[in-house]
């Protein structure tokens, strides 16, 4: 079975996968003018762009393998609040890959990594509204001030490095003291007495509603999204010319791979292998909590996201790294329930879901964006890490471009396939 355009004078684009990246990208290439279709083996906005913290963050630059991460490594896996779990077995099958990973903590790869992230985060609330205006996706996502709370200043200053990264790619902040944030955050509680307050951020109220909302979207100006798992490609003489599906074969002229952490199966067919790893992450969401909060919070001492969403509190962390056909591990989400109460002691936390899902991360903490070598009408878009939210507007705006033949005004070399 084959699956022809409606627009026989469009060019066609296909997109595989219908997460924020993906939908992001089908809805700019079909406002260039392109005859647009999405496989997507399950529902839009699912897997990591349903589980995630909601945080659509400029600052998000500074990579989670920083200078003194060995030191700390063990008193983090002995932690029983920490934000990490490890499994050692799959450490050991996959040695070079957290080597790679560890190597770029050095800081002048921190600094190399964040000059490149800044690209896709700048503007991150900006580039959401935008995308999202006139969409079914508009009113899920809200600019907001993003608060990182420290139990003491000398918290905060022990985070230096990071922060002054942040300074110098032009993050724009502010420190709160105890009594400023007593006003903001009424119902946090009092073991928290300092914070660095964001402008220029926002959040989502319901990731998944959010892509879903794009993409619906996107089906009635004339997209096709399609249900079905990408299998492989028909190649010619001038590469790749027709995707391979569980129902079906579709011929495209432009096709963009964005399914995350999936993605590597599809490029070792094209001849590109990619180190991508799944690094897992957890969230627990709380049904009518009974308090007030007025911003999405990054807890320092725990390294987890606190979001007020629609359907209530969520907190969202752990790094954890276990293959990604490994079940999920419940002591993980009841560390997170745990932190819920010594945040917000009078919340009520009795209705809770619990979630787990796959990160796209790759060992120098950056994307792929861009062609494939040997097929010019591929391109690649995933492995944002812990950042597919805040990336993923501006990520699908490049990728439009590439496949309209458009100058971009950024150097993505850096996110280049071949640069491993």
């Amino acid at each position: 079975m084959s699956y022809a355009g409606k627009n026989s004078a469009a060019l066609q684009a296909v997109v595989v996968g219908a997460g924020i990246v993906g939908a992001a990208t089908a809805l700019n290439l079909q406002r260039k003018g392109f005859d647009v279709t999405i496989i997507e083996a399950e529902s839009p906005g699912e897997g990591a762009s349903s589980g995630n913290a909601g945080i659509t963050a400029s600052c998000a630059i500074v990579p989670v393998p920083v200078p003194g991460i060995l030191k700390k490594f063990p008193f983090m896996l002995l932690d029983s609040m920490g934000p990490l779990s490890i499994d050692f077995l799959h450490v050991a099958r996959n040695t070079k890959w957290f080597i790679d990973y560890l190597r770029h903590g050095r800081a002048s790869e921190v600094n190399r990594i964040a000059s490149e992230l800044i690209k896709l985060t700048d503007g991150s609330i900006d580039e959401h509204l935008r995308l999202a205006r006139d969409t079914g996706g508009e009113s899920w996502v809200t600019a907001r001030d993003y608060l990182y709370i420290y139990p003491k200043r000398r918290d905060f200053e022990e985070e230096a490095f990071a922060w002054d990264i942040r300074r110098r790619h032009g993050i724009e902040y502010e420190e709160v003291n105890a009594t400023e944030l007593r006003e903001m955050e009424p119902d946090l509680a009092p073991g928290f007495s300092f914070a660095i307050r964001l402008p220029k951020h926002g959040f989502s109220l319901d990731p998944a509603k959010l892509v879903k909302g794009l993409v619906e979207t996107f089906q009635k100006q004339g997209g096709r999204l399609l249900q079905a798992k990408a299998q492989g490609f028909e190649f010619g003489e001038m590469g790749a010319h027709t995707l391979v599906t569980d129902t079906g074969s579709i011929p495209f002229d432009r096709l963009v791979i964005a399914t995350g952490a999936w993605s590597a199966t599809l490029t070792r067919q094209l001849g590109v292998k990619v180190p991508l790893m799944s690094e897992r992450g957890y969230h627990v969401q709380f049904a009518n909590p009974g308090i007030r909060q007025n911003h999405p919070l990054m807890v320092t001492s725990g390294k987890y996201v606190a979001t007020p969403m629609t359907n209530g509190l969520r907190l969202a962390g752990i790094v954890e790294f276990k293959p990604m056909n490994a079940p999920s591990d419940p002591k993980l989400p009841s560390r997170l329930k745990r932190h819920a109460r010594l945040l917000f002691p009078n919340a009520k936390l009795n209705d809770c879901e619990t979630w787990m899902g796959h990160r796209p991360s790759l060992p120098d903490s950056l994307p792929v964006i861009g062609v494939v070598p040997d097929h010019p009408n591929v391109i690649l878009a995933f492995g944002h890490q812990h950042i597919g939210l805040s990336t993923g507007p501006r990520t699908g705006r490049f990728v439009a471009k590439l496949a309209a033949g458009e100058a971009i005004n950024q150097d993505l070399s850096a996110f280049r396939v071949n640069r491993f």
